[in-house]
């Protein structure tokens, strides 16, 4: 059994509670403000590519904290060289990813919480194909850095316990998913964050959680756009 790494130095300790809170409280906060909550005479698309801009500086800048002031390799959050085994496992995994969430979704429903709204599908279908593309690719890599690789490593340290540096990012993770998408969608999302915390506390890879998030998030975007293309979906 391996014994849990020590946080260090205090200006290390400081600067991943820094970390932490880019990484936690910060998505928490502008989740209140995210795409659904622009000016209604914002278009989908510019209010997706804002939110874009808004992850994307954030977690740069929590690469920058883990490089620059804790003074750390990124293999500290599983965030070594791309490899394709890594992504070959994420993709993998993708399967029992879609099953676990469909599981979880039909949950949700037989407790009586809707998973989504039509203005929340209407958001989703404004986009473009390439942006769907790119908001699947991008919450692959931002979420991932954000609510695993380093919220799991550091949160671990800084409580010296496993389980709570597994669980709390779980449920931030579901809860920043709540203000705009909904309570039912937030607790499909914790519980696919529980599977992809899974995934990484056994491969300790972030690129397979990247993998595996990105192709969860495109099948969501495919079957949306299948459903709204057959008439099924009703926006």
């Amino acid at each position: 059994m391996t014994s849990i790494p020590s946080p260090g130095r205090p200006p290390r300790r400081l600067a991943s509670i820094a970390g932490l809170i880019l990484a936690l409280v910060v998505p928490a906060i502008l989740s209140a403000g995210g795409p659904g909550e622009l000016p209604a005479a914002t278009d989908a698309t510019l209010s997706v590519i804002i939110n874009e801009v808004v992850i994307w500086a954030l977690t740069l800048a929590l690469l920058g904290i883990v490089v620059f002031w804790e003074r750390r390799s990124l293999l500290s959050i599983g965030l070594g060289r791309p490899s394709w085994s890594a992504i070959r496992a994420g993709a993998r995994m993708t399967t029992a990813l879609v099953v676990l969430a469909m599981a979880a979704g039909a949950i949700v429903q037989m407790i009586g919480l809707p998973i989504q709204d039509e203005s929340q599908a209407a958001l989703v279908m404004g986009m473009p194909i390439w942006l769907q593309l790119i908001v699947a690719l991008s919450a692959g890599f931002t979420e991932e850095t954000l609510f695993r690789g380093y919220a799991i490593e550091r949160m671990t340290e800084l409580t010296r316990s496993r389980w709570l540096g597994a669980i709390i990012p779980i449920v931030v993770f579901g809860a920043v998913h709540a203000p705009f998408w909904g309570v039912g969608h937030a607790l499909v999302a914790g519980m696919s964050g529980l599977w992809l915390t899974v995934i990484y506390l056994w491969r300790r890879n972030l690129w397979t959680n990247i993998t595996a998030h990105a192709l969860l998030d495109g099948f969501v975007f495919v079957v949306m756009d299948i459903a709204s293309a057959t008439g099924t979906l009703d926006i």
